[in-house]
């Protein structure tokens, strides 16, 4: 979890003072959190701070993440934050991770849920450990779990590097990656908590979300858009010094185009991330053409790496298979080497044979 999380009105100000007092709220290792024990600080966001603990009686491990205390007011109070621990139950599939505890802590709430053991996408683009065709593969798997939300109602509304988890090892179901940080997450059936706000990371945002439209399945496509071209390229697709200056480029400017960047992209994933990114819901792709179109660029990328180079054009000229070593060069006495040396530099005149054999003389 980065610290990029906007929860904010479009109205932008400040925010030092804010992150100051977080910083004075962090809990130290020893400290206690009902009956968990604080082992180490996990990740730091915009609306909490996630911590390891272990429980003091079974001993069992978790991660526990701890509402920032000038988040729990009057315009979101504690049980939208805990909101996300009903939420999660609501998406049956294996890419959400557990959540088994609540509670409140000096005035703020908290949940308790699986700690993971991998590496957020994050990471792992800021280390550059992470090939184009393994992060396709990542892209498949949310498509699933997201896939899985949309059916049962939900809009995830925060995709980003930081909320997706690539594991060590694959879970019992074989996958490999967990979406976390359901805290924003829009249900369809229920009103919505975070009214007026932005709630997602301005990077991820997707065009209704500023202009305060409705949320619909296509805003996390939009998002997941913005994901895979910092996966797979390296970059988001707008970026700006200025949090207004970045909206306007996600209400206003063209998407750039993939080959830009990866001039052998395939044209399928060029042409798909430039249809995710369309300003307007309705243009965007669905998540099953998103699924297809992500599918057929691996299998691209696949055929292209099991292709061998090709022959040069002198050997497909020949018919042959295979190159064709170049014919060895007759060998070539010292002397024949020095009288072409007399020929070239002491002209016609000089007595060649004599002069090579008079210098061979000197050498030997």
């Amino acid at each position: 979890m980065d610290a990029t999380t906007a929860l904010t009105t479009v109205e932008m100000g400040p925010v030092s003072a804010a992150r100051k007092r977080r910083r004075a709220e962090t809990l130290a290792p020893g400290g206690r959190v009902g009956p968990w024990r604080i082992e180490g600080e996990l990740g730091r966001g915009g609306m909490a701070t996630v911590y390891a603990v272990v429980h003091t009686k079974f001993g069992k491990r978790a991660a526990l993440k701890l509402a920032h205390r000038d988040l729990v007011t009057d315009k979101l109070p504690a049980e939208a934050f805990l909101r996300e621990a009903r939420i999660v139950h609501l998406v049956d599939h294996p890419c959400v991770p557990d959540v088994f505890a609540t509670g409140t802590f000096d005035g703020r709430p908290y949940i308790v849920m699986d700690r993971l053991a991998g590496a957020t996408l994050a990471d792992l683009v800021r280390g550059k450990k992470i090939a184009r065709r393994e992060a396709l593969c990542v892209l498949g798997e949310l498509c699933e779990v997201l896939a899985a939300a949309h059916a049962a109602g939900l809009v995830h509304r925060d995709l980003k590097l930081a909320n997706v988890i690539v594991l060590d090892a694959p879970c019992a179901a074989g996958r490999r990656v967990k979406l976390i940080d359901w805290g924003v997450a829009y249900v369809t059936s229920e009103p919505d908590p975070l009214t007026g706000m932005i709630a997602g990371t301005l990077t991820y945002v997707a065009p209704e979300q500023i202009r305060g439209d409705g949320v619909t399945a296509a805003t996390d496509v939009y998002s997941l858009a913005v994901l895979a071209f910092e996966l797979l390229l390296g970059h988001p697709p707008f970026a700006a010094e200025d949090d207004l200056e970045l909206l306007r480029l996600h209400l206003k400017a063209p998407p750039p185009s993939a080959h830009a960047t990866w001039p052998t992209c395939p044209d399928v994933l060029a042409q798909l991330l430039f249809g995710m990114l369309a300003k307007q819901p309705a243009e965007r792709p669905t998540l099953a053409d998103v699924a297809a179109g992500l599918a057929a660029a691996r299998a691209e990328l696949t055929a292209a790496s099991a292709t061998p180079p090709p022959l040069p054009v002198a050997v497909i000229a020949r018919g042959a298979s295979a190159p064709v070593p170049p014919a060895p060069r007759p060998a070539v006495s010292p002397t024949g080497i020095l009288s072409r040396l007399a020929r070239r530099w002491l002209g016609p005149a000089v007595a060649v044979g004599a002069l090579a054999a008079a210098l061979v003389g000197l050498i030997v």
